[in-house]
Formats: structure tokens, sequence, C-alpha cells
């Protein structure tokens, strides 16, 4: 009997455990500043898996300094293998088991903030992705800010955010990246819509440094550090210095280094996501940095900091601290079916010890409210046509300030016109909203149509907010910035289409509407209501043709050898921007479409954003600084200013997709630009505009068109020689072989990509370049194997950069020409009395910067540099 009471009652417990183990809903464990091993082991990996159950609703965070001190080396360090471990062993914890692991980028990862920062992070990734396992992922990608958004549960997601890319004094991808993201205003904006998206849903909000902190970075100090304050460099060093020893702990609490919390730039980051997350009521922060074990919860905001994976620091209870620990451990969040959210924290000495447990949130959904949006709707009468004026904003003003900032368009700007109404619900069959885009200034969003193809529906007017330093956003600044507006054209996008189409240039073709304070937008209602918007497609490419960013595009040049650029496509919409005076056409205001050949593939172009054509202003203030440090702002006249300048942001876009074509190829292509581009052809282009519009200053539009196409060839030319004074020649990460024959006709260059037995294959590049234009070509090998060959008595100064691999380079003849590459490599040099060996042992030999060209212009140096003990010189 007692045997039989024994099993039911364990049947009854074992029951009673699957259940409770059932309501579980997902588990998140953080680790954070796991960056050594310790005695050659990982003992909170292997806490982990002693204490959480690995199943499918398990996630395992790494909060960022997954490796100290400088991130991953590159593969010819000598301790490579050494860091690669550690990388191993944190993602071993979930091989072989259902669990994800995510990991995300601290400020060691980032090379500890040193210039090899956005290399070491990329590195980093490359690694983790090559373990090609679905369930470990490194966020996020590219070196970009973020915000990314990860799906846990229905009810629960994750926001992961590179905080060093905020702090990050060097360089990082930016405004011409492949990043979603690409500045600071642009990341809040994107965090704001994730929130917006997910209002009903627990907000686990994922970032390396602490948002509070009673530790070393929140500037906490005790009497020790002001006697003996070397003992934070080194623990013996307990060497007393009483009232000096006070100034580092002093300055540090009140300043900072840039890894400080009171820092200017850490405090702004923190302040200004803080003021986006504040509207969302279930959002957990969870961080590392700090070497220690906290739970802090304050008016608005639960914070867990675990960033002991691997040594610990001091810490404080503070005021609003439930929980503080200086011990190695780890931190759990059990999410419940039921919407409970319950806080372990583990603490590891000889063994794993639950130090902390508590259930910190309920995040019951409140009631539904699309009932009374759907109400709402139906109440709402859509018109066919509203009259207005595409902004208010610019009307005349007082003489003298017309006088400083100019007439610009503001007529255009003011005049009322005819517009319809846009229906979110009908136009095109109805679209459902995906996001919101758009950069600093623009308003967009993303929308689907019942298709599933991309538009774009974006606001004409701007709002220079987020393109002012915060400190100025309240002032006349923001005042001046918004009137500057003036000087774009409003209806630019209209035009610039059928121009575009006639010398076959690839471009949006937008239609213009009135958009209504319409309830169906929903979040979106009061950033688009009763404003005047363009709706485009966002690729405009025949169904089937895929279409790649910049970024993505240069990626794939690097890494196959095959892929090629039509860069007489590239040269006809450059020149379209120089006729209509465009000079904002960085990296990410391009498209491309692919082509496959069967032998490779084929890029050409397709141009987005034209609101900057035809940019005018007649004010003292504009002339003023494009004679002195903006010269592009020259504007659209009748007459093509400062063409080089004109091509200032494109300046990396041209020096890398419009290398390969030659003089006679350049006047070919302006010689059927020019024709091409009729006197019809402008008149038809600028009726675009609407009726209301185009007698305020069509026809001028139209007359400096056909001023400028008449002047055109000479300007043109004068960029050509410009651009070809200087030529980067790029390779790819297979194997090429480089000819260079420099006689007195020119040098000759040709690029064949080489299959790994063989010699030459195809010719993937050719260029005669003429030495009285051409001063020097830098030829990059990157990695594989690659062969240079290079003859002749005189000619071009030459740079050939190797790459990885084991290259050859043969330099006959008297070309003045130099070598890089890494001398711990099998390279073998056979070279001519004019060649300079620069081979050593530094894998930055073989870099190449995307972005390095500069204009002559006078720049002032600006350092940078903050000290704290934990992480050196910054």
């Amino acid at each position: 009997m007692r045997y039989l009471i024994f099993i039911l009652l364990l049947g009854f417990y074992s029951t009673s455990l699957h259940a409770q183990d059932d309501s579980i809903a997902a588990r998140i464990v953080i680790i954070g500043d796991a960056g050594y091993l310790v005695n050659g082991r990982a003992p909170v990996m292997d806490a982990v898996r002693k204490t959480v159950p690995l199943d499918s609703r398990t996630s395992v965070i790494y909060v960022g300094d997954n490796l100290y001190k400088e991130g991953l080396p590159d593969e010819q360090d000598v301790f490579y293998t050494k860091y690669r471990s550690i990388l191993d062993s944190q993602a071993a914890l979930v091989m072989n088991t259902p669990s994800k692991a995510y990991f995300i980028p601290g400020n060691h990862d980032w090379n500890n903030g040193g210039p090899e920062g956005l290399t070491a992070i990329l590195r980093q990734q490359q690694y983790l992705d090559n373990i090609s396992k679905d369930n470990v992922k490194f966020y996020p990608e590219g070196g970009c800010p973020g915000p990314v958004e990860v799906k846990i549960t229905d009810d629960v997601i994750m926001i992961i955010m590179d905080s060093q890319w905020w702090l990050h004094p060097g360089e990082k991808p930016g405004i011409e990246s492949d990043c979603q993201q690409k500045t600071k205003e642009e990341v809040l904006v994107e965090i704001e819509d994730i929130l917006s998206k997910n209002d009903r849903k627990l907000v686990l909000f994922a970032a390396h440094h602490p948002f509070k902190s009673y530790g070393v970075h929140g500037g906490y100090f005790t009497l020790k550090q002001h006697i003996f304050p070397l003992t934070d460099i080194k623990k013996q060093l307990y060497i007393p210095l009483p009232l000096i020893g006070s100034i580092y702990p002093i300055s540090r609490s009140v300043f900072g280094s840039s890894q400080d919390l009171p820092h200017p730039t850490y405090f702004d980051m923190i302040n200004r996501v803080q003021q986006v997350v504040k509207q969302h009521h279930h959002t957990i922060f969870m961080h590392g940095h700090e070497h220690t074990l906290q739970y802090i919860v304050d008016s608005s905001f639960n914070y867990i900091i675990s960033g002991s994976g691997c040594k610990t620091s001091r810490v404080e209870k503070g005021r609003q601290a439930e929980f503080v620990a200086s011990r190695l451990g780890f931190a759990l969040l059990e999410i419940s079916k039921n919407k409970n959210v319950h806080l372990k924290m583990y603490t590891i000495e000889d063994s794993v010890h639950l130090a902390y447990s508590k259930n910190i949130k309920n995040f019951a959904t409140p009631p539904p409210i699309e009932d009374t949006i759907a109400r709402t709707v139906a109440l709402l009468e859509y018109r066919d046509s509203v009259l207005a004026p595409a902004s208010i904003q610019y009307r005349k003003n007082k003489a003298f300030r017309r006088l400083i900032l100019g007439n610009n368009y503001r007529d255009d700007w003011s005049t009322p016109v005819m517009f319809r109404e846009f229906n979110i619900n009908t136009e095109r069959g109805g679209f459902t909203i995906e996001g919101r885009g758009g950069g600093k200034q623009t308003k967009s969003l993303s929308l689907l149509d019942k298709n599933g193809e991309k538009w774009a529906l974006r606001t004409i007017d701007k709002d220079p907010e987020m393109a002012i330093p915060e400190n100025l956003r309240n002032g006349p600044a923001r005042d001046i910035v918004q009137d500057m507006i003036s000087a774009s054209y409003p209806y630019a996008p209209l035009i610039v289409p059928t121009l575009a189409k006639a010398v076959g240039v690839r471009q949006a073709d937008p239609e213009v509407f009135f958009v209504p304070d319409d309830p169906s937008l929903g979040y979106y209602r009061k950033l688009f209501s009763n404003k005047i918007a363009f709706l485009e497609r966002k690729d405009p490419v025949p169904a089937g043709v895929e279409t790649k960013s910049s970024g993505k595009v240069f990626n794939n040049l690097i890494e196959k050898g095959d892929h090629v650029i039509d860069q007489k496509a590239v040269l006809k919409a450059r020149l379209l921007d120089i006729l209509i005076g465009d000079f904002d056409r960085h990296m990410d205001q391009w498209k491309w479409a692919e082509l496959d050949t069967g032998k490779g593939k084929i890029y050409s172009p397709i141009a987005k954003d034209r609101d900057q054509a035809f940019f005018y202003s007649d004010g003292l203030a504009v002339e003023w600084i494009s004679r002195r440090r903006m010269p592009f702002l020259r504007g659209f006249r009748y007459k093509i200013a400062k063409v080089n300048w004109l091509g200032h942001s494109a300046r990396d876009f041209d020096r890398v997709f419009m290398t390969g074509l030659e003089k006679r190829e350049w006047e070919q292509t302006i010689n059927t630009f020019t024709n091409q581009m009729t006197d019809s052809v402008i008149d038809a282009a600028v009726r675009k505009l609407p009726r209301e519009v185009y007698p305020v200053s069509g026809d001028t539009i139209a007359a400096k068109l056909k001023s400028r196409r008449d002047l055109l060839p000479q300007a043109a030319m004068k960029y050509y020689k410009f651009l070809a004074k200087d030529v980067n020649i790029l390779g790819s990460n297979k194997q090429e072989f480089f000819y260079v024959d420099a006689t007195d006709s020119g040098t000759r260059v040709k690029v064949y990509a080489r299959e790994p037995e063989g010699d030459t294959t195809m010719l993937v590049y050719e260029r005669m370049f003429d030495p009285k234009i051409t001063k020097e070509l830098r030829l990059y090998g990157f990695n594989g194997s690659d062969r240079f060959e290079v003859s002749g008595r005189h000619g071009i100064r030459l740079r050939m950069i190797g790459g990885r691999g084991n290259d050859t380079f043969n330099v006959a003849g008297k070309i003045k020409s130099f070598v890089y590459d890494l001398n711990t490599e099998a390279n073998a040099l056979n070279r001519g009395g004019r060649t300079k060996d620069r081979m050593n042992n530094d894998p930055s030999v073989n870099a190449f910067d995307l972005f390095d060209y500069q204009y002559d212009i006078k720049r002032y140096p600006r350092v940078n540099f903050g000290v704290n003990a934990e992480d050196g010189l910054m």
C-alpha cells in the first residue's frame, strides 16, 4: 500500500513538474563579457548547461565583449587560434541542441574602439556565419547599428542594437553604407517603428552598454580608489596617492571616457533611446559591459546587467538596485504563457548558486482596438481631389531675410495645386503598411500591394530636425535649415523620369497625392495626415529581375571574379545627374538590376531619390558657402559650374563603378546622350509639372536644361580627366591575372579571371591610360593567388597590392612601381630597377578603403581620446 501511495505521489509530482515546465513560453539566458577562457574553461557556459534546459524555448544572448581585448585578429596573427577557440566555446553551448544563440558586439569586439574596429567586427561575424548553424546568429550584421527585431514568441520580441556603433570614434558604416539604418536618427526612427508594431508585446532591448549602472562605468568609486587609484590598473599597486588620487575617480565620475555613462556621447545615446522607448510600457533592458550582475528598477524601466561572463569588477548597491553581485554568473528570464516574467540571477564560485529570484513583470495584453479603427475608417469620406500647396512654410519673408536666404522656389512651394487624394485601401488594389523608411529629413512609408510588390510613399516637404545637431534644434539653426529647403524643387521627381527614359536610364516614375487624415494609416496617421506625398515603386524593374543595393553589389564584385558593372549605363546615369544638377548621388542613392548571363552577372544602375535635382538658391548665404566650402551648392544654373565638385557626394561611387571606360567611350556616350536629349524631350518632361505650377518656373527649368545639354560635352570630359588622374583597378577574392603594358601610346591594363589550375580565362577589365592625364594606377588583388605581369620602359606610376594569398609579381622594364603584400606569405617578386618592395608583416599593408578619396580642401584635425583602467587608451 505504501509503495502504491509512493508511486501515485511520484506520478502526481512528476505531472506537476511537467505542467509547470509547460507553462514556460520562453527562456532567455543573458551572458556578457565572456571574452576570456578561465584556466582553459568557460565556467559560465558550463553552469548554463547544468542549470538551464537547452530546448527549443531557450535563447542564449551574448551581450557583447565576446572577445577580449581587441576582438578577433587576422588569421595571420599568432593568437588567432586562441581567440577563435573562445568563440567556439560560446557557440558550442547550443550546438546539437534546438536552442538558439545570438551574439551582440561590444566595444572590445570593435578592436576596443580602435582604428581596426570595423574590420574586427566583420571578421567576428564572418567566422560565426561560417559555422553554418541556423541556430547561431550575429546581430546586427555588417557593422551596422541595427536595430534588429527578433521574434522570440508570438507575444515577445527582442530588439538588438549595436551600442558601440553609436560610441565608436573611428570608421563605421554610415550614410554611404549598405545598412538599413545609417544614422543615429534612423536608428531611433526604426526603434520607434518596431515598438509601434509590437505595442502589446513584451520587448527585450539588448545592447552591450547599460543605460543605468552602479558599477565602474556608471561612475561609482569607493574610498579605496581615491587613496589607492593605481589598484584599478593593477590590483597589487597599493601606492597611496591622497588628493592626487581623487582626480581620476572624480573626473571619470563627472565626464567619463566614451565607455562610461557620464560621457556626453554615451549620455546622449541613453537619453535619446529612452525618450523613444518610454512610450512602450513593457520593456526590459538587457546589457553587459559591467563585469557584475545587477538588477535595477526605476519608475520607467527594468534593467538587467549580466556582464560577469569571465571576470568581475566592483559594484555598489545603489538606491534603485534590487540585486547586485561581483561574481561570475549569468541572468535567466523565464517568460510564462500567462505573460509573467521571472528573473533569476545565478552566481558561480565552487558551484552554481541561485542568488536572486523574483517575478518582475506581467505584460497582460490590453483590449484590442481594431474595431474602433474600422468604425472610424467607415466614417471617412474620401474625395477625388484636394486643392493644396506643397507647403506653406516657404512663403516669401521679409526683404532682408530673402536677401540672405534667397527667393529660391518659394512660389512653387506655396502655389495651390489640385492633387488626387490617396486612399490606401483602394489605390493600386490596396496597400498594407510594412513600416517606416526614409532618411534624415523625408518621412516615408514602405507599402506592399496586393501582388506583393513594394512601394514607397514619401512626403514632398522635409523635416530637417534629424539633420541638425540636437543642441541646435530649438534655436534659429532649425528655422534657417528648414527655410533653405525652399531651394529644392518640390516637383523635380515628376520631371526627371521622362528625361531618364529618353536616354535609357532606369528609375522610378512617381505619382503625387494628397494624403488625408486617414485612420487606416494607424500609428503613422499623425506623420502623414494632410501631407503631399509621392507614391513610387521601390524596384522599377520587370517582374523576375532581382535588385541589389550598392553595398551588396560591391561585395559581390569582390567575392566573385565574374561579376561586372555595365559601366556605360552608369556613365549615362551620371551624365543625367550633371544635366539636372543633382549633387546628392552617394552610394545609397542607387540600386542595381541583376542580369545573369550564365557566365557571370552584370549589374545595371537604378537611380533613386531625385529630391536635389534642380537645386537653386539666389541667397547670399548659399552664394558665400558655395564659393568657400561647398562648391556643389552652386546649383542648377544655365552654366554647369564646378562639375568636379558636383560629383562630391558620388566621389567613391564613381571611383568604383566607372573605372573601366576609356576617353573614346566617354565621348561616344556623351554624343549619344546629347543627341537623344532633344528639345522636345525636355519640353515634354517639364510639362509633367502640375498645370498650376508650370507658369511659375517651367519655362526657366526647360531653358536651363537646354543650355546645360549644349554645355554637357565640355563639362563631362573635364570630369573624365578629373576621375582619370588616379584610378583604382580592383580584382576579387578569386584568382586574377593582371597584365600591364606601358608603351609610347599609353599604358594598357588587362585583368583576367583565372581558373585555380589555369592561366587566363575571361577578360573582366581592359583600359588604355594616357600618361598625360593619369598619374597613378593602383591594382588590388584582394584574396587568392594573383599574378601581376608588368612590362615597358616608362609609363604611369604603378602600385600593386597583392592581398591575401601567394601572389607573383613579375615587373620588367623601368616603370616606377611599388609592391605591397605580406612578407609572411610565399609571395614571389621579380622586380625591375625602379620597383620598390613595400612588403611587411602588417596585415594593413593589403587594406583597401572604399571611402578614401578626399577633395583638396582645408580640414582641421579633431582629436578624440579617453582612458580608463579597464579599456585602456581610446
